[in-house]
């Protein structure tokens, strides 16, 4: 009976230590997949930073091109806008230049027609003088016809 207990205890520890092993195999399968998890766990992080540092170089690169443009553009808008002002200005004198001409020949033409007219006026005082010495004239005839014809 001894040899019975013996030999169920021995089957129990043997059962027992294979279950250990079993565990033991368990264990060390869960482990390695748990440290398997944890790499990949690491190396998605990692991929992931690479992606996010390339998609921020991308950005920071893009940012850089729009800024730049940004400048070319706010120089074109600069010249073009000292080209607009220097035509402007030059027009602006144009006018100036056009007005006073054109106030200089209205004040010539001004002065051309007052003398024209002043003439006109003598002429017309000259025209009347010569219409009061032919009525005179015209009288004196006349008288002096009028005269001739008592004296025949």
């Amino acid at each position: 009976m001894k040899e019975m207990e013996v030999k169920d205890w021995q089957t129990r520890y043997d059962q027992s230590h294979a279950e250990v092993l079993e565990m033991r195999k368990i264990v060390a399968e869960y482990e390695k997949t748990i440290a398997q998890m944890i790499e990949d766990e690491q190396r998605s992080n990692v991929n992931a930073q690479k992606s996010l540092q390339q998609n921020e170089e991308a950005l920071k690169k893009c940012a850089q091109e729009y800024l730049a443009r940004v400048k070319q553009e706010e120089q074109r808008y600069q010249a073009l806008k000292m080209h607009a002002e220097e035509k402007l200005n030059k027009a602006n004198e144009e006018i100036a230049q056009v007005r006073s001409k054109a106030s200089s020949e209205g004040a010539a033409l001004s002065a051309s027609l007052r003398k024209e007219q002043m003439k006109v006026e003598s002429l017309e005082r000259a025209l009347q003088q010569k219409n009061q010495e032919i009525e005179e004239l015209t009288k004196i005839c006349d008288e002096l016809i009028a005269k001739m014809g008592k004296n025949d």
